[in-house]
């Protein structure tokens, strides 16, 4: 490895911005991506840039890290002023940053893109929010020194569009921790929900709650809870209202646990997603998945959830059938198949991939 310093450190900066927002996969992805690396790397320094730095504290824990504040304000601001002069004042190596990279910048950089939804499914997208990330991911995905996704198929997606060769591009997958278990108190808190079906995405179109909630029309009128975790986008979704449906914008982690733990099945009738990490969160308690088999959710899914195809005449009919069938069988997946699916993502290994990428980086400034 050729390292920017003579003693073998780095310091490494990381756009933390998305630490202290909204329920998200990306922010999900980062807290545990950071935590990991920094286990695993202890001999160089991340330097964390958030809009609450007590609070990244706190999520991220003990190690080597540095927090520094972002201001307020539009996030051209952060990438083309605040990052770029923070990179020259705290000495940084490479710049680790979500979708866009700062087009002028002291040190490497490194990019993170979680998908490209927006170029095979613009009409989901805002139009202005559409433009953004089409023009910025493209222009970041040329010119950063390494970028990383976080599936295979986000992967191949961002190979054909982009035109990323190999060697440029890294996939360090969503992960989860299969010991992780739900607060007691929190287990029997959720134990007297049973029994419920669970929807956990932030409340976009493309999330299909709508459907979710045509489906299960016939098991809430028996009594069934339909379990709602997301937070509300403005994206004109369908009223999140009727019979037995409890909705949630946020839950400690904990609660998150227990309910997936205690789901008789978790609904994920997305159009389109770059990964699908609740699926596999919910495989992680045995709880059978009734699943859209389109984009990269089958990955995440694999051989043991259920898939149909959301964006069928039939879509509402098929789920509310698989749905009809889950509550007869009350069934739990076999402990060693899930544990050998979870085999496959494990945060250590992203961890790697991410530490390779910023090698990557590092390479080309040695050589430059």
């Amino acid at each position: 490895m050729n390292l920017a310093k003579g003693d073998g450190t780095l310091r490494v900066g990381v756009d933390g911005h998305i630490l202290t927002g909204k329920f998200q996969g990306s922010r999900r992805w980062l807290i545990n991506i950071l935590r990991e690396v920094a286990s695993l790397d202890r001999g160089h320094t991340y330097v964390v840039y958030s809009f609450d730095p007590d609070q990244s504290a706190r999520l991220l824990g003990s190690g080597p890290f540095e927090h520094r504040r972002l201001p307020e304000g539009a996030a051209a601001f952060r990438l083309l002023c605040h990052l770029p002069i923070a990179a020259s004042r705290d000495q940084l190596d490479v710049l680790l940053t979500q979708y866009h990279v700062p087009p002028i910048c002291p040190c490497r950089r490194v990019v993170v893109i979680h998908d490209t939804l927006f170029e095979s499914h613009p009409w989901l997208f805002p139009p202005v929010m559409r433009m953004r990330l089409q023009l910025g991911c493209r222009w970041s995905a040329h010119h950063a020194d390494a970028t990383i996704t976080v599936s295979r198929f986000s992967a191949g997606e961002i190979a054909a569009r982009y035109h990323v060769p190999p060697e440029k591009l890294f996939v360090a997958r969503n992960g989860v921790d299969p010991l992780a278990i739900p607060d007691r108190d929190d287990r029997e808190d959720i134990a007297a929900l049973s029994p419920f079906l669970l929807c956990v995405g932030r409340i976009e179109p493309r999330k299909k709650i709508d459907l979710a909630l045509r489906a299960t029309e016939r098991a809430r009128a028996a009594g069934v809870k339909l379990v709602i975790v997301g937070a509300d986008e403005h994206w004109n979704a369908e009223p999140l209202s009727g019979q037995n449906v409890m909705r949630f914008e946020a839950v400690t982690d904990s609660k998150l646990l227990a309910l997936y733990a205690g789901a008789t099945a978790l609904l994920f009738p997305s159009q389109c997603e770059g990964f699908g990490l609740p699926v596999l969160e919910a495989l992680r308690f045995g709880t059978p998945v009734l699943a859209s088999g389109l984009t990269a959710i089958p990955e995440a899914g694999g051989a043991l959830a259920r898939y149909f195809d959301p964006m069928q005449a039939d879509a509402v009919e098929t789920l509310g059938r698989m749905i009809d069938e889950e509550l007869v069988a009350r069934r739990r997946l076999d402990p060693d198949e899930v544990a050998q699916h979870l085999a496959a993502f494990n945060w250590g290994a992203s961890a790697h991939a991410v530490i390779e990428a910023l090698e990557r980086a590092l390479r080309q400034n040695a050589n430059a």
